[in-house]
């Protein structure tokens, strides 16, 4: 951040010098305050777009859900899966 610059006045107290001390103070200040308004513009520019991220973010994850979410089974076929489900299909006693 620029620093403002105070004129101190010199021993010689005239009008003159004075008025001109605080312009050259008054045009230190506006510098600083565009710099300060350009830097808060950027950071409102920055806000917005992270609050339309946010929002983008919350409506898609709102419309899928949880409910609506697949949980996907595994269906392969190991040997102990296959004998199981022989005996199953063939109970011991079980008459056909």
């Amino acid at each position: 951040m620029a620093e403002i610059v105070f004129n101190t006045p010199t021993e010689s107290v005239d009008l003159e010098s004075q008025v001109q001390n605080l312009q050259t103070t008054l045009a230190s200040l506006n510098q600083q305050v565009i710099v300060l308004q350009e830097a808060l513009r950027e950071r409102d520019q920055k806000i917005r777009e992270l609050e339309k991220e946010l929002a983008e973010t919350t409506r898609d994850t709102s419309q899928v859900g949880f409910d609506s979410w697949e949980v996907k089974r595994d269906e392969t076929l190991t040997i102990v899966g296959a004998f199981i489900k022989l005996y199953k299909l063939f109970l011991p006693g079980k008459v056909a």
